[in-house]
């Protein structure tokens, strides 16, 4: 028989629950996985008792969140969880201990009545008859239950969900990240059943999924983008449940997949690398960057002297270079069209450092706009397929390609100088809350989210004070001269 993914088996033979706490409850109950020991070596009842403990402590983080608890103790939640499970009802359901000629001893819990049938199924409303019945503990049929699961203002199929699902998102989302969400969510529906109803999928159907996509070769990488886009912020069941098809409380698709500490070491050493001084001295050196087009190199110093996204300098209308007091800026923006942002603290106004507005910037955008351009790069089109930010990629690349042949292997291209940009004010100073407003960061604790202040584009410059600089701290010392009709010169550019 195999051992149910909630079950763990000790070395000395007896079985374990064990459970991961939902991330929203990581603070409240100050763990992130429960584990308890069940005393028992026989699978049937073990798997008997977990399936009580699990509607035990679903119910209990239910109660935890209506309640807005701040902090649960251990010994507490046990208590709360006994009570919700059934407490000592459910220890008085018979157990049954045989032993056999050669020794060997068997255990099975034994429910044979009607209250004793109530009462467990109370306890594990959760689980079907036939999920009950696999434990080979209670007839399959079904015995009408009062469902304790919230109600939902509208019953929906999952096919019917999906379809509005992805209706819903289409308009604002690009067509190749719009395809894998799509495939993402078939396969969901594939695995439960089209005709199934959406408010009557539970965690286990998800992890049953999750467990499925493994089995067929799915990686953690790929796992978790789909977990994502069905569980994260915007996915499908936030969606469900802010529509009202689906109840409120636990989004059931999340917490299932994490990166383990290898997984992450290996995703560090494959992620982008930040370029060193040598290799930046190499890439904007006149005679290398004169090689890009006038506006891959506009665009490649604004990703060094910004840390903006390839996506965000692409997308960058004329009307997106204002001024702040008189500070000129970049506006990241999803106002205009076909504009997007991947977070809302993606949305920000970047002040523009000295050395950049010294090789001509402003006078460049003037030339634009007198032509009578919209956009400030013309070659990134509103509807590309992957996305407005890939041509500038590309010919980024293509560049890298050519003069970095004999640099050691590593993972660099555009993003590289967004991580070059966020190591260099780390290594000046630069306070984080600054960094993560400068860069479209949002930093893990809730805290700074809830109570903190916006910094203005003079503070993000200039900084906090002395001991607290902004990014004009930063000093790349490039040796391009001012930019004229597209052609550098030799001279050396440093602001002091």
């Amino acid at each position: 028989m195999r051992i149910p993914h909630h079950l763990i088996r000790t070395a000395s033979g007896t079985y374990a629950f064990r459970q991961r706490v939902p991330s929203d409850l990581h603070v409240v109950i100050g763990r992130k996985l429960i584990k308890q020991t069940l005393r028992t070596s026989n699978l049937a009842s073990a798997r008997l008792r977990a399936i009580v403990l699990a509607s035990g402590y679903a119910h209990a983080y239910d109660v935890l969140r209506d309640q807005r608890v701040d902090r649960f103790s251990k010994k507490d939640l046990e208590a709360l969880v006994e009570r919700l499970s059934g407490g000592a009802d459910r220890r008085d359901l018979t157990l049954h201990r045989t032993q056999a000629a050669d020794g060997t001893i068997t255990e099975r819990w034994q429910i044979d009545s009607e209250d004793d049938v109530r009462l467990f199924r109370q306890a594990q409303s959760f689980a079907t008859a036939t999920e009950v019945a696999a434990i080979g503990m209670l007839d399959p049929e079904p015995h009408p239950v009062r469902s304790t699961r919230p109600q939902v203002s509208e019953t929906i199929s999952l096919e019917k969900a999906r379809d509005a699902w992805l209706a819903s998102i289409k308009p604002r989302t690009l067509p190749k990240t719009y395809t894998i969400k799509t495939a993402a969510v078939e396969s969901l529906v594939a695995f439960l059943g089209p005709k199934s109803k959406l408010h009557t999928v539970t965690r286990p159907d998800l992890a049953r999924w999750y467990q499925h996509l493994r089995d067929v070769g799915a990686s953690t990488p790929t796992l978790t983008n789909k977990q994502s886009y069905v569980g994260g912020k915007a996915g499908f069941f936030d969606w469900a449940i802010a529509s009202g098809y689906y109840p409120k409380g636990d989004n059931p698709a999340t917490g299932h997949v994490s990166y383990s500490l290898r997984e992450k070491r290996a995703r560090r050493k494959l992620g982008f690398k930040a370029y060193d001084r040598d290799q930046i001295q190499t890439i904007f050196s006149p005679s290398n960057f004169e090689k890009l087009s006038e506006n891959a190199r506009w665009a490649s110093l604004l990703g060094l002297y910004t840390g903006a996204r390839a996506s965000e300098v692409g997308q960058l209308l004329i009307a997106d270079i204002v001024l702040e007091g008189k500070l000129p800026c970049i506006r990241i923006s999803d106002e205009g069209e076909n504009q997007k942002v991947k977070t809302e603290v993606s949305l920000r106004t970047v002040p523009l450092h000295p050395d950049f507005l010294a090789l001509g910037f402003m006078d460049w955008v003037a030339t634009r706009k007198a032509a009578g351009h919209k956009r400030l790069f013309p070659q990134a089109k509103g509807d590309a397929l992957n996305g407005q930010g890939n041509w500038i990629t590309k010919a980024f690349s293509r560049h890298l390609a050519t003069i970095g042949k004999d640099w050691p292997k590593a993972k660099r291209g555009f993003h590289s100088l967004r991580k070059t940009f966020i190591q260099e004010l780390q290594t000046l100073g630069v306070a984080s809350e600054l960094r993560a407003q400068i860069v479209g960061h949002e930093l893990d604790d809730e805290h700074h989210a809830t109570y903190s202040r916006a910094f203005t584009a003079k503070e993000k410059l200039n900084g906090m004070g002395k001991h607290s600089p902004g990014l004009s701290s930063l000093k790349y010392e490039l040796r391009l001269g001012r930019t004229a009709q597209g052609k550098a010169t030799s001279a050396r550019v440093r602001t002091k």
